[in-house]
Order: C-alpha cells, then sequence, then structure tokens
C-alpha cells in the first residue's frame, strides 16, 4: 500500500513539474519533438527519461516480454532512480543541441534504472 502512495506522489510531482516547465512535456515523444526544434536542457531530458521509464514498466506485455512483472520494473525503478539521476543528470541546468544526444542520455538513464 505504501509503494501504491508513493508512487501517486512521485506522479502527482512530475505532472506539477511538467506544467512548471516553459514548454509541456507531458511524455518522451514531446521531449523528441522538442529537440528536433530547440536546445533541451538535461533537466528537460531527466523528466523525459522518467516519464519513458514508467511508461516501459507499467506496459504489462513489456514486462511479461522481459520476464518480469509491473511491480518488479516499478519496485527496481524506484530503488535505482536517485542514484541513476546523480550519475547521468549532474547539472540540470546544461543544454543539449542535438536530438541524437537527447536519445543517447535517455537510452543510458534507463538501462542504468534497469529498463533495457
Amino acid at each position: 500500500m505504501k509503494f501504491i502512495v508513493l508512487l501517486g506522489l512521485f506522479l502527482g510531482g512530475m505532472y506539477f513539474y511538467s506544467n512548471a516547465s516553459s514548454q509541456h512535456i507531458a511524455n518522451y515523444q514531446d521531449l523528441l519533438a522538442k529537440a528536433e526544434t530547440s536546445d533541451v536542457s538535461l533537466g528537460e531530458i531527466k523528466l523525459g527519461s522518467n516519464l519513458l521509464a514508467l511508461q516501459f514498466c507499467n506496459d504489462e506485455s513489456y514486462q511479461t516480454s522481459g520476464g518480469k512483472s509491473v511491480k518488479e520494473c516499478l519496485k527496481t525503478y524506484a530503488n535505482m532512480r536517485g542514484m541513476c539521476e546523480q550519475r547521468i543528470f549532474k547539472n540540470d541546468n546544461e543544454i543539449i543541441e542535438s536530438k541524437d544526444q537527447v536519445v543517447k542520455i535517455a537510452k543510458r538513464y534507463t538501462a542504468c534504472v534497469g529498463i533495457d
């Protein structure tokens, strides 16, 4: 039960954070669309990467095809998130100029939190 409450708080925080940013990034596709037309900050990539990780974790068919469950994925994600954010998103204000770099960073993050 605690896990569900914490997950709800996290998702709520992500929702309010995404609404506070200058260009709304509600999912990973929004991040990629923005990266095609303008520079993005590491903070925006962090937001989009977290949304992508949650999308993968909550995709039951994706998880079962990899031999995991949604619950197991969310638990691993919650345990690894802080460490991976510190490692990959050291400076939230750093600007990334290419979509390819955005994709590489997002892939590194999702692999770090246990989503391959």
